[in-house]
């Protein structure tokens, strides 16, 4: 084989290789920032909100419960049954299980929990009910004790209650947070994708120039030189998704512990409302004390601990949009990369076929002179 035809095979396969890179890196670094993108949206717009909502179900119904014990305590109930505000966080705590429902990202195991407790907080509604209504009818008889009692069992059971049942609701929805934060396409792994294509395609173009400096005794082929400009570019560009990635990562972490202290917020309540639901029941027992009512209310009143007599400060209201904040947005189809991406990719390829083709024709010239 001539010089002159090994020459030529060789920029006919540069020029192949840097048309098929640049395709490449496009569909690499497009397919990531779409993927980023997609997962992010993902996340703020079901996964996140579905840990929140949780939460804020354990706050309504466990603020329910508080506003029905203190009712009973202060025997405002006779007159307004377990309260308006009972009423209202209960109301609220079935609309916050409804938008579960909606946002819901831990699969079947999480609708069959869900329903679960869906079914569980009629009951518990329930006996608030009767209690409210034997109290009426008799302020100081045991049945109203007894059904406030069967109530706070109903929401505050170890294993089976309607706050350990959120409390699983919740970890499985944090689980599936977790698994989208740190897996597919905004874990760390995934900017081989994208980089790996990119790096060698830097690499061809540096040495097409090479090449071509030694064979046509040219210091610089413009054209691929813009082109390893624009790779440059590319590449610092995508590496932009690495912070987007981080700041997911980020915000995730920064939605969990906001949750963490409202739960911690929310058992301080729940135990507050059990010591308190103590004394109504030993003054619903009569002047024979909690052994009137039976060795059940005797032991949840010996089992109940005293609270600290500073109390926690109760939850705040929720600011949704700070917690699902600017690290949890996906970026914009108008921004950086989504213009940048396709334009820089085509424009590399472009760009070295361009600068290829002048030699590719001089070689087709010789070849047409050659006898």
């Amino acid at each position: 084989m001539t010089a002159t035809s090994t020459t030529r095979q060789t920029l006919w396969w540069l020029r192949f290789g840097l048309v098929a890179g640049s395709v490449l890196v496009l569909g690499t670094a497009l397919a990531t920032f779409l993927g980023v993108r997609a997962s992010i949206a993902e996340v703020r717009e079901r996964t996140a909100p579905a840990v929140l909502e949780v939460s804020l179900a354990k706050e309504a119904i466990v603020a329910a419960h508080r506003a029905a014990v203190t009712a009973f305590e202060a025997r405002q109930a006779r007159l307004t049954g377990p309260s308006e505000q009972y009423e209202d966080e209960i109301a609220r705590t079935s609309q916050q299980l409804a938008q579960v429902a909606e946002h819901n990202a831990a699969g079947e195991a999480g609708s069959q929990t869900l329903l679960l407790i869906e079914g569980l907080l009629p009951s518990y509604n329930g006996f608030i009910g009767h209690a409210a209504a034997h109290f009426r009818q008799d302020p100081d008889g045991p049945l109203a004790a007894s059904n406030l009692q069967s109530a706070s069992d109903l929401l505050t059971a170890p294993d089976n209650g309607i706050l350990a049942r959120l409390d699983a609701l919740e970890a499985a929805q944090r689980a599936a947070l977790d698994e989208q934060l740190g897996a597919n396409w905004l874990g760390p792994a995934i900017t081989a994708l994208w980089a790996v294509p990119l790096v060698l395609l830097l690499a061809t173009l540096v040495w097409a120039q090479r090449f071509l400096a030694r064979r046509f005794r040219r210091t610089v082929n413009t054209a691929l030189l813009a082109a390893t400009v624009a790779c440059v570019l590319l590449g610092a560009g995508t590496a932009l998704l690495l912070g987007i990635q981080s700041d997911a990562r980020d915000g995730g972490a920064a939605l969990e512990h906001a949750v963490d202290a409202r739960s911690a917020a929310t058992a301080a309540a729940a135990a507050r409302a059990r010591w308190t639901l103590a004394q109504v029941l030993t003054a619903q027992c009569g002047i024979q004390g909690v052994a009137a009512c039976g060795e059940t209310v005797t032991a949840f009143a010996a089992g109940t601990p005293v609270p600290p007599a500073v109390p926690d400060a109760p939850p705040g209201a929720v600011d949704e949009s700070a917690l699902l904040g600017p690290g949890l947005t996906e970026p914009g189809w108008n921004g950086v990369l989504g213009f940048g991406i396709p334009v820089l990719a085509a424009g590399i390829g472009v760009l070295a076929a361009g600068g290829l083709q002048p030699r590719l024709d001089e070689y087709r010239f010789r070849a047409r002179r050659e006898p």
